[in-house]
């Protein structure tokens, strides 16, 4: 993928440049906190339904593709707690790839500024030998499950793109302060229009899953009263920081 939100310096992974690199994971997801939403694939709809209001984008070029709206806020998102764990209940796989990523060409990346990284201590990503360590190939297990996952959902994407179900989601929703907050420039999949489109595109989404996203992206609007609630807490937590200062 293209989209590197997070990586401050990201480099190709080379065997013989970076032979002997460790990594460490972590679980701190602070590097996150600077956006408001996140690239997401169809088979995560379900478990972020839950929490995570899932809407449309459309590209420039006119494609769309589902994100995971984590906050009301323009340039950050509150699911992050003060010590970097995640408070919400599912971490995005877009996130949780990192500091790894895969290029459109099948190339694994890495942020070479990410803490994980260092040459004293952590896994090898590398044997001995200049093979890859058991911690690499599982590192490229999962970017390859996210790759594919990420295509079928773009496929997915484009066959309801040429069904006509997407339409605009223009909401105004209440952020901190009580403040109303203008979502512009989103877009749903209208129930209306399903049960109206070709029956045997309907049949092709219910044997591969897909119609089961659509359900689980529709259900997730919820959400959006919960996002609310969170926002304004934030505020709230943050006016009476500023008053104790003062």
């Amino acid at each position: 993928m293209s989209e590197l939100l997070f990586y401050r310096q990201p480099v190709a992974l080379n065997r013989e440049r970076h032979r002997n690199l460790k990594f460490s994971p972590s679980g701190n997801f602070q590097f996150s906190n600077k956006v408001n939403s996140v690239p997401l694939t169809g088979i995560e709809f379900f478990e972020a339904s839950r929490d995570i209001p899932i809407l449309f984008s459309r590209s420039e070029a006119g494609q769309y593709m589902p994100l995971a709206l984590l906050s009301l806020r323009n340039n950050s998102h509150s699911l992050v707690d003060d010590d970097g764990s995640w408070s919400g209940n599912y971490v995005p796989a877009f996130i949780r790839r990192y500091p790894f990523a895969m290029s459109d060409s099948q190339t694994v990346c890495f942020d070479e500024q990410a803490e994980q990284f260092s040459a004293e201590k952590g896994e090898p990503l590398f044997n001995d030998d200049g093979d890859n360590s058991e911690t690499l190939n599982n590192v490229i297990q999962f970017l390859n499950q996210f790759d594919s996952a990420f295509k079928r959902t773009r496929e997915f994407c484009t066959q309801v793109q040429q069904a006509e179900l997407f339409k605009p989601f223009n909401i105004q929703v209440l952020a901190g302060d009580n403040k109303p907050v203008r979502l512009e420039g989103l877009y749903i999949i209208d129930e209306a229009s399903l049960l109206e489109a070709d029956q045997e595109q309907v049949m092709q989404w219910f044997k591969g899953g897909q119609l089961a996203w659509i359900y689980a992206h529709l259900h997730s609007l919820g959400a959006l009263k919960q996002l609310s609630k969170r926002q304004a807490l934030q505020s709230a937590e943050e006016a009476a920081e500023i008053s104790t200062v003062n």
